[in-house]
């Protein structure tokens, strides 16, 4: 049975897209013929997931005008469960995933709003985390990828253990933006988590970081060392469409288009 609750965080201002996003939304830019955090939202419908609940910021009008027209388009939609959830200041991830807790009864699926994971079988890498999350009892069950070692200061690293069930990994450990020098592996945390709903008790307990930001990787380090977590890692042919920067958004708009065409 999946969790209840997915949690989509999108209240970040995408200062790394300026000018791009001074006044849209980075979670609106276009992948192919939809906004990026439509396809997110239809990646978790894939897996099974119908109870949403999107986080937004100052001028994110655009998204709930967005989801609200879709209501119209047919019955998916319509039948659709959408709440929101107001992040008054910009204050981390793991601050935006506490300002869902009111309207989280259960366990819950965090995707960020800026990225896409795209495979043959879309909404895949969810169906085998909520599996493995149900399955082995776990309290935590995080989307990992390999990155370059250079890269490791820029990502959420994982401490991996034995082999889990269904290709994933223990979680032994996380350390957040490690850099090379201190990383205890390549594999990076990859903007998806189904979490137990007592995230929300450790995340209370987080002291706010560099720029006063509440990382979710600490509250993480408490369900991976007082529990049980895994990683579950990408596929060979599944891949990460990231609209974070203007980089990214420039690979990833082109990726999107070119599997999803014109028509959508």
């Amino acid at each position: 049975m999946a969790p209840a609750t997915a949690v989509i965080p999108a209240a970040g201002r995408g200062t790394r897209l300026f000018p791009l996003t001074y006044s849209i939304p980075k979670e609106m830019l276009p992948l192919g013929p939809k906004p990026a955090i439509q396809l997110v939202v239809e990646e978790l419908m894939a897996a099974g997931l119908q109870d949403f609940v999107i986080v937004i910021g100052k001028n994110k009008d655009a998204i709930v005008d967005h989801f609200a027209a879709l209501r119209d388009t047919g019955e998916a939609w319509a039948s659709l469960k959408l709440a929101y959830a107001h992040q008054e200041e910009p204050r981390g991830l793991g601050d935006a995933v506490l300002c869902a807790a009111p309207q989280v009864a259960g366990d819950l699926f965090v995707a960020l709003g800026d990225a896409v994971i795209w495979g043959r079988q879309f909404g895949d890498l969810a169906r085998r985390m909520l599996k493995v999350y149900h399955e082995a009892g776990a309290a935590a069950v995080i989307a990992a990828q390999q990155v370059a070692l250079e890269d490791t200061k820029r990502y959420g690293i994982i401490k991996p253990g034995e082999a889990g069930p269904d290709g994933s990994l223990r979680a032994l450990d996380l350390v957040e933006k490690p850099g090379p020098e201190a990383a205890p592996s390549r594999l990076a945390v990859c903007a998806r988590y189904v979490l137990a709903h007592e995230v929300f008790a450790a995340l209370g307990h987080v002291k706010p970081g560099h720029g006063g930001e509440v990382q979710l990787t600490d509250a993480l380090r408490v369900l991976a060392q007082e529990r049980t977590a895994f990683a579950m890692p990408l596929q060979p042919d599944e891949e990460r469409w990231d609209v974070g920067s203007l980089e990214g958004y420039g690979r990833t708009s082109q990726k999107a288009w070119q599997a999803l065409g014109e028509a959508g």
